[in-house]
């Protein structure tokens, strides 16, 4: 009997941490950037949207990514990067899609710059405002 208590106590204990872990371990940001967008030499001035997951310190016990980010442009595209690093106060993106992982941009948590390359439309280079959620 005293087994079971103890089993079932574990059980409850491990349900929480689960818990914990899947509903905390994000911290979402949200941003409206303003820019331009070069491709082929063509500069356009446009306004871009940033969602910024950055993972907190216990994801780094299984992954090596430190978030992901969803970058839009509005009634175009959405280009997701699965795959972030953090260097100082750069957050660089990586595309995940192939083999290796491709470099693909930056956003800087100090100046809240950011230089990304959006697959088919072209590099946007950009000022960021934070969004209230």
């Amino acid at each position: 009997m005293k087994i079971l208590k103890i089993f079932g106590g574990l059980t409850v204990l491990g349900i929480l941490l689960f818990f914990v872990v899947a509903n905390f371990s994000a911290n979402e940001s949200r941003f409206a950037c303003t820019g331009k967008i070069t491709d082929n030499g063509d500069e356009q001035i446009t306004a871009i949207f940033l969602k910024l997951e950055t993972y907190r310190w216990w994801v780094s016990l299984w992954s090596d990514s430190h978030g992901s980010a969803w970058v839009e442009i509005p009634n175009q595209t959405v280009a997701y990067f699965a795959h972030i690093t953090q260097a100082g106060d750069l957050l660089q993106f990586w595309d995940s899609f192939g083999a290796p992982q491709n470099f693909s941009g930056n956003f800087s948590t100090l100046s809240h710059t950011i230089g990304v390359k959006i697959p088919v439309y072209g590099v946007f280079e950009g000022i960021c405002k934070p969004l209230q959620n």
